[in-house]
């Protein structure tokens, strides 16, 4: 993590958990993907506003996303949480 950059809250996919079903990346294209496993990923690990900051998706967006996950494989991890 780059010592200037404050942490950010970031959007994390538990792989056990999805099943594919592409809700994510449909809602935050900029944010989500899915990969050649069939499985949802984060497209910009850096944090929610890295992507706002991006342009890819808003933060809004990557909310709407995780609440909208049928298997709730997506979750908001506050910027105080380590990995």
């Amino acid at each position: 993590m780059n010592a200037d950059r404050p942490a950010q809250p970031r959007a994390v996919v538990d792989r056990d958990l999805c099943a594919g079903v592409g809700q994510c990346a449909a809602i935050a294209p900029g944010a989500f993907r899915i990969g050649d496993d069939g499985l949802a990923v984060a497209v910009e690990p850096g944090g929610l506003d890295a992507f706002s900051a991006s342009g890819a998706s808003s933060a809004e967006e990557i909310a709407e996303a995780a609440d909208s996950c049928p298997m709730a494989a997506i979750t908001i991890v506050p910027a105080d949480v380590s990995r």
